[in-house]
Protein backbone atom coordinates (compact mmCIF):
# COMPACT_ATOMS: atom_id res chain seq x y z
CA UNK A 1 0.00 0.00 0.00
CA UNK A 2 1.46 3.50 -0.78
CA UNK A 3 -0.11 6.95 -0.35
CA UNK A 4 -1.58 8.76 -3.24
CA UNK A 5 -1.18 12.60 -4.07
CA UNK A 6 -3.21 15.86 -4.94
CA UNK A 7 -1.60 18.13 -6.68
CA UNK A 8 -3.60 18.19 -9.87
CA UNK A 9 -1.58 19.84 -12.98
CA UNK A 10 0.72 22.27 -10.65
CA UNK A 11 4.35 20.25 -10.66
CA UNK A 12 7.65 21.22 -9.00
CA UNK A 13 10.30 20.93 -10.70
CA UNK A 14 11.62 19.48 -14.04
CA UNK A 15 10.50 16.39 -15.62
CA UNK A 16 13.41 14.57 -14.01
CA UNK A 17 11.66 15.27 -10.75
CA UNK A 18 8.60 14.27 -11.65
CA UNK A 19 9.95 10.88 -12.77
CA UNK A 20 12.03 10.39 -9.45
CA UNK A 21 9.03 11.65 -7.58
CA UNK A 22 6.53 8.91 -9.09
CA UNK A 23 9.33 6.26 -8.99
CA UNK A 24 10.00 6.49 -5.40
CA UNK A 25 6.01 6.57 -4.32
CA UNK A 26 4.73 4.28 -6.26
CA UNK A 27 7.62 1.75 -7.41
CA UNK A 28 6.70 -2.14 -4.98
CA UNK A 29 3.03 -0.72 -4.57
CA UNK A 30 -0.32 -2.45 -4.90
CA UNK A 31 -2.81 -0.39 -3.94
CA UNK A 32 -2.41 3.46 -4.47
CA UNK A 33 -4.64 5.03 -0.96
CA UNK A 34 -5.27 8.54 -2.71
CA UNK A 35 -4.80 9.58 -6.03
CA UNK A 36 -2.53 8.18 -8.96
CA UNK A 37 -1.37 11.51 -10.53
CA UNK A 38 1.23 11.00 -13.82
CA UNK A 39 2.02 14.62 -15.20
CA UNK A 40 4.60 15.84 -17.32
CA UNK A 41 6.28 12.58 -17.59
CA UNK A 42 9.29 12.61 -20.83
CA UNK A 43 9.26 9.59 -23.29
CA UNK A 44 12.70 8.68 -22.31
CA UNK A 45 11.20 7.81 -18.65
CA UNK A 46 11.03 4.01 -17.96
CA UNK A 47 7.56 3.57 -16.21
CA UNK A 48 8.47 0.15 -16.15
CA UNK A 49 8.33 -0.21 -12.26
CA UNK A 50 4.62 0.84 -11.98
CA UNK A 51 4.20 -2.82 -13.81
CA UNK A 52 5.72 -6.01 -13.44
CA UNK A 53 7.09 -7.43 -16.77
CA UNK A 54 7.65 -3.70 -18.08
CA UNK A 55 6.31 -1.34 -20.13
CA UNK A 56 9.59 0.04 -21.53
CA UNK A 57 9.84 0.09 -25.71
CA UNK A 58 13.19 1.99 -25.77
CA UNK A 59 16.55 1.24 -25.87
CA UNK A 60 19.00 0.08 -23.12
CA UNK A 61 20.68 3.89 -23.15
CA UNK A 62 17.48 5.16 -21.95
CA UNK A 63 16.86 3.61 -18.72
CA UNK A 64 18.08 5.08 -15.68
CA UNK A 65 20.97 3.49 -13.82
CA UNK A 66 19.82 1.51 -11.17
CA UNK A 67 15.92 1.44 -11.94
CA UNK A 68 15.91 -2.37 -13.45
CA UNK A 69 12.92 -4.52 -13.18
CA UNK A 70 13.55 -6.77 -10.71
CA UNK A 71 12.84 -3.55 -8.57
CA UNK A 72 9.25 -4.09 -9.24
CA UNK A 73 7.99 -7.10 -7.60
CA UNK A 74 4.87 -5.27 -6.99
CA UNK A 75 2.37 -4.15 -9.36
CA UNK A 76 -0.74 -1.46 -9.08
CA UNK A 77 -3.81 -3.00 -8.97
CA UNK A 78 -6.06 -0.82 -7.40
CA UNK A 79 -6.82 3.07 -7.08
CA UNK A 80 -8.68 4.60 -4.10
CA UNK A 81 -9.25 7.92 -5.47
CA UNK A 82 -8.87 9.13 -8.65
CA UNK A 83 -6.48 8.80 -12.04
CA UNK A 84 -5.24 11.93 -13.52
CA UNK A 85 -2.67 11.29 -16.93
CA UNK A 86 -1.58 14.61 -18.45
CA UNK A 87 0.82 16.27 -19.98
CA UNK A 88 3.05 13.02 -20.66
CA UNK A 89 4.47 12.12 -23.77
CA UNK A 90 5.07 8.65 -23.03
CA UNK A 91 3.35 5.67 -25.69
CA UNK A 92 2.26 3.46 -23.53
CA UNK A 93 0.27 3.74 -19.90
CA UNK A 94 1.79 0.43 -17.68
CA UNK A 95 -0.84 -0.06 -15.65
CA UNK A 96 -1.78 -3.55 -17.23
CA UNK A 97 -2.78 -5.06 -14.20
CA UNK A 98 -5.09 -2.06 -12.71
CA UNK A 99 -8.78 -3.39 -11.85
CA UNK A 100 -10.65 -0.84 -9.80
CA UNK A 101 -10.37 2.40 -9.56
CA UNK A 102 -12.73 3.28 -6.80
CA UNK A 103 -13.18 6.72 -6.95
CA UNK A 104 -13.48 8.06 -3.10
CA UNK A 105 -11.88 11.38 -4.46
CA UNK A 106 -12.56 13.22 -7.51
CA UNK A 107 -10.64 15.00 -10.18
CA UNK A 108 -12.74 18.45 -10.99
CA UNK A 109 -15.51 17.25 -8.71
CA UNK A 110 -16.46 14.22 -11.23
CA UNK A 111 -14.12 12.61 -12.73
CA UNK A 112 -12.00 9.32 -11.66
CA UNK A 113 -10.38 8.80 -14.98
CA UNK A 114 -8.64 12.52 -16.47
CA UNK A 115 -6.73 11.63 -19.61
CA UNK A 116 -5.51 15.05 -21.37
CA UNK A 117 -3.16 16.62 -23.66
CA UNK A 118 -0.50 13.71 -23.92
CA UNK A 119 1.28 14.71 -26.49
CA UNK A 120 4.01 17.05 -27.93
CA UNK A 121 2.60 19.26 -30.65
CA UNK A 122 6.13 19.99 -32.02
CA UNK A 123 6.98 16.00 -32.06
CA UNK A 124 5.97 12.77 -32.47
CA UNK A 125 6.48 11.46 -28.84
CA UNK A 126 2.71 11.35 -27.29
CA UNK A 127 0.72 8.93 -25.42
CA UNK A 128 -1.06 5.81 -27.99
CA UNK A 129 -2.34 3.18 -25.68
CA UNK A 130 -3.71 3.27 -22.38
CA UNK A 131 -3.82 -0.87 -22.20
CA UNK A 132 -5.71 -0.06 -19.38
CA UNK A 133 -6.43 -3.91 -20.18
CA UNK A 134 -7.61 -5.67 -16.19
CA UNK A 135 -9.75 -2.71 -15.65
CA UNK A 136 -13.03 -3.87 -15.19
CA UNK A 137 -14.54 -1.27 -12.65
CA UNK A 138 -14.56 2.67 -11.57
CA UNK A 139 -16.95 2.26 -8.93
CA UNK A 140 -17.75 6.32 -8.27
CA UNK A 141 -17.23 9.23 -10.36
CA UNK A 142 -16.88 9.73 -14.50
CA UNK A 143 -14.10 9.60 -17.08
CA UNK A 144 -12.81 12.21 -19.42
CA UNK A 145 -9.94 11.65 -22.16
CA UNK A 146 -9.72 14.22 -24.91
CA UNK A 147 -7.38 16.40 -27.03
CA UNK A 148 -4.74 13.42 -26.45
CA UNK A 149 -3.97 13.83 -30.41
CA UNK A 150 -2.59 10.12 -31.06
CA UNK A 151 -3.93 7.98 -28.15
CA UNK A 152 -5.63 5.34 -30.00
CA UNK A 153 -8.17 2.58 -28.58
CA UNK A 154 -10.66 4.84 -25.93
CA UNK A 155 -13.30 4.86 -28.64
CA UNK A 156 -13.41 1.55 -28.52
CA UNK A 157 -14.22 0.54 -25.10
CA UNK A 158 -17.44 0.66 -23.69
CA UNK A 159 -16.99 2.83 -20.99
CA UNK A 160 -20.31 2.45 -19.13
CA UNK A 161 -19.68 -1.28 -18.46
CA UNK A 162 -16.79 -0.20 -16.50
CA UNK A 163 -18.55 2.88 -14.69
CA UNK A 164 -20.57 1.91 -11.70
CA UNK A 165 -22.49 5.20 -11.49
CA UNK A 166 -25.52 4.69 -14.60
CA UNK A 167 -25.74 8.46 -14.43
CA UNK A 168 -22.64 9.70 -15.90
CA UNK A 169 -21.83 9.62 -19.49
CA UNK A 170 -18.27 9.12 -20.44
CA UNK A 171 -16.28 12.08 -22.28
CA UNK A 172 -14.12 10.74 -24.83
CA UNK A 173 -13.49 12.80 -27.80
CA UNK A 174 -10.51 14.65 -30.27
CA UNK A 175 -7.84 11.46 -29.82
CA UNK A 176 -6.13 9.80 -32.34
CA UNK A 177 -7.82 9.42 -35.71
CA UNK A 178 -5.82 6.71 -37.47
CA UNK A 179 -5.89 4.05 -35.34
CA UNK A 180 -6.60 0.21 -36.36
CA UNK A 181 -9.48 -1.64 -35.78
CA UNK A 182 -10.44 -3.78 -32.91
CA UNK A 183 -9.33 -7.76 -33.90
CA UNK A 184 -11.84 -8.98 -35.43
CA UNK A 185 -12.47 -11.76 -32.04
CA UNK A 186 -13.37 -8.86 -29.81
CA UNK A 187 -16.61 -7.82 -30.93
CA UNK A 188 -15.62 -4.38 -31.61
CA UNK A 189 -14.52 -3.32 -28.21
CA UNK A 190 -10.64 -3.53 -27.29
CA UNK A 191 -7.78 -1.88 -25.45
CA UNK A 192 -5.55 -1.84 -28.49
CA UNK A 193 -5.79 -3.80 -31.84
CA UNK A 194 -4.73 -7.71 -30.79
CA UNK A 195 -6.58 -10.35 -29.88
CA UNK A 196 -5.33 -9.95 -26.61
CA UNK A 197 -6.43 -7.11 -26.02
CA UNK A 198 -10.23 -7.71 -26.14
CA UNK A 199 -12.38 -5.87 -23.57
CA UNK A 200 -12.97 -8.17 -20.78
Amino acid sequence: VCAGTLNGLSVTGDAQHQYQTLHKMYNNCEIVMGNLEIVLIDHTQDLSFLQVGGGHRGGHGDTPAGLTRATAPQTIREVTGYILIAMNVFASLPLQNLRVIRGTQFYEEKFALFVLLNYNPNATHALRHLRLNQLTEILAGGVYIEKNAQLCHVETVEWRDIMRDPRLEPIVGDNGKACAPCHESCGGHCWGPGPEDCQK
